[in-house]
């Protein structure tokens, strides 16, 4: 039996608790072991788990505290037939050059037993991060990639 809307709902809200965790093993612990994380916009080849844990070991130490929620004007949007749910979120966090806050679309694929995500589309503000990043790396000389 597919999973239910509510326990799609349910696996996206697990996603989201995961990320305010913000830990490498909290954020990969709501993942199939294939699951495949896609940054847009932009050409990056998608990551697996191992791939984007590397990237978040370098990210946690930068960007702290990182706090993630859902946008409260825009509900999730749930496609019980494809297990699929599009979120609007926001997020907020702590940098030595002072406040990092982005928007997102995150678009994720729970899989069949509806416990564990199988893939991740997310869609940022790119300008708002690069601008972030350069700022970031002039000011602290850190780098993020």
């Amino acid at each position: 039996m597919p999973p239910s809307r509510s326990q799609l709902i349910a696996t996206a809200n697990a996603f989201i608790a995961a990320y305010n965790k913000w830990t490498v093993p909290d954020i990969l612990s709501i993942r199939s072991p294939s699951c495949k994380h896609h940054v847009l916009p932009g050409k990056n080849p998608p990551r697996n788990n191992q791939e984007f844990g590397e990237f978040l070991a370098g990210v946690i130490p930068v960007i702290r505290n990182l706090r993630m929620q859902l946008v409260d004007t825009t509900p999730m949007v749930v496609d019980v037939e494809v297990r699929r749910v599009v979120m609007h979120l926001t997020s907020t966090a702590e940098t030595d050059v002072g406040p990092y806050g982005n928007e997102y679309f995150f678009v994720v694929t729970v899989n069949e037993d509806g416990e564990r995500v199988d893939e991740i589309v997310e869609f940022l503000d790119k300008a708002y991060t690069a601008e972030f990043l350069s700022r970031l790396s002039r000011e602290t000389g850190q780098t993020l990639g």
